[in-house]
């Protein structure tokens, strides 16, 4: 089968902007995590302080979270759309899909085992990190697998170890990651 040049160049370019979609909306993520990290550390931390006043600061927390995802989404969501059928497109379903399931059966064992303040934070903690690792494995991402493994681990730590320090620790080891790779992976994009 010969290919003239014209094809291999339409071929080519094909390729290329499919992969600058991949690439864009890995970019994409990362504003995402910078968010949701901003949100966990502010949250975590005020939570510390004002413990007393946690349902209306994680309240605040989420509704500021999500109009920024948002806002987000709505930026980048007009300027690149995966093809449908390609890669890009088949795995931003999957994670879709993942995320979607995993964050309503979480909600629904809350509502089943109703657990306390700390344990619910604990919890959320766990299960974006648990996310976060599955994430990494498909999309064969180390610095999200080691992520999600080391949040884990520290945010286990500081459950077991300083119970009453617990949200000042998550500020710490769960929030301020997730800025320090966005940033990190943002500048280097």
């Amino acid at each position: 089968m010969n290919i003239s040049p014209e094809e291999a160049r339409t071929a080519l370019d094909g390729v290329q902007v499919e992969t600058a979609k991949t690439q864009h909306s890995m970019y994409v993520w990362f504003y995402y995590t910078l968010l949701w990290g901003i949100v966990w550390m502010l949250g975590f931390l005020v939570t510390q302080l004002q413990p007393q006043l946690l349902g209306w600061i994680w309240a605040a927390m989420l509704i500021a979270g999500m109009a920024g995802s948002g806002v987000i989404g709505a930026l980048s969501g007009n300027r690149f759309r995966a093809t449908p059928g390609t890669q890009a497109a088949r795995i931003a379903v999957q994670l879709g899909s993942f995320y979607g399931i995993l964050y309503a059966f979480a909600a629904l064992w809350l509502i089943v085992l109703r657990p306390n303040a700390l344990q619910i934070g604990f919890f959320w903690i766990t299960v974006v990190m648990f996310g976060t690792i599955i994430a990494g494995v498909w999309l064969r991402d180390a610095r999200q697998i080691i992520l999600g493994v080391s949040v884990t681990l520290l945010t286990l730590l500081g459950y077991y170890l300083w119970p009453h320090y617990f949200w000042g620790w998550a500020a710490l080891v769960a929030g301020c990651p997730l800025i320090g790779i966005s940033l990190y992976s943002l500048k280097r994009h």
